[in-house]
């Protein structure tokens, strides 16, 4: 057994993305069984068979990276696995014929999906990565079956392979990355689209350490 503890926490960028690999290679070709502790979430996701996220020496969920990921069971999993857009809002219902629950939120109502059985009437916390919030810049109305607002471009910083855009969608902020290739300017009108399987409803906890 390899046993691990951020051993890659004093390297530069460029050398931390190469020795991933590298840890990754050594584990596939040894066989080896490998605890490896660390805080941050990249390495986690992409080192790891199954991970343990710990909030204050509590395990609070245990799974394969792309479902702690992609299937948080609480806020504090969603927010220590990446950046993510939380949306406080009131349960409508179940909605039959879409499969999915609907919430009344800020940017409006939303089709989403809840691991749980949500209360209706009760609130609800939706989470929604910025990869997941896709921009149109049609604003015009449509009926696809997916979630869909318009906002203000509020802000964006160009990172090279993409961009991240800040959506004021009436007074909540809205978190999008997109493609450089959308070149939406500040101030003008754009349109999110939201795939109602990305929107996880998810349990209120605001904790604010852990490790995994």
């Amino acid at each position: 057994m390899l046993l691990l503890d951020e051993p890659l926490s004093n390297l530069d960028a460029k050398l931390r993305d190469r020795m991933r690999f590298e840890l990754k290679r050594i584990q596939r070709e040894l066989g080896l069984t490998t605890i490896y502790v660390t805080h941050d979430q990249g390495e986690a996701l992409a080192l790891s068979h199954e991970i343990a996220v710990m909030n204050e020496g509590r395990v609070v969920q245990i799974g394969p990276p792309r479902t702690i990921y992609e299937r948080p069971k609480t806020k504090f999993v969603a927010d220590f696995s990446g950046t993510t857009n939380f949306i406080e809002g009131s349960v409508r219902g179940y909605d039959e014929a879409a499969k999915r629950w609907r919430v009344d939120s800020p940017i409006g109502q939303l089709l989403v999906e809840s691991d749980g059985s949500l209360k209706q009437g009760g609130k609800a916390a939706i989470s929604i990565r910025p990869e997941d919030v896709e921009l149109l810049e049609n604003a015009g109305a449509t009926s696809d079956g997916y979630n869909h607002c318009n906002g203000i471009v509020d802000q964006k910083i160009f990172l090279g392979d993409f961009v991240d855009f800040e959506i004021k969608v009436g007074e909540y902020m809205l978190r999008s990355r997109a493609h450089p290739s959308m070149r939406t300017p500040v101030g003008d009108v754009i349109r999110a689209r939201l795939n109602p399987a990305k929107c996880v409803a998810i349990e209120d906890d605001t904790s604010a350490s852990a490790a995994a």
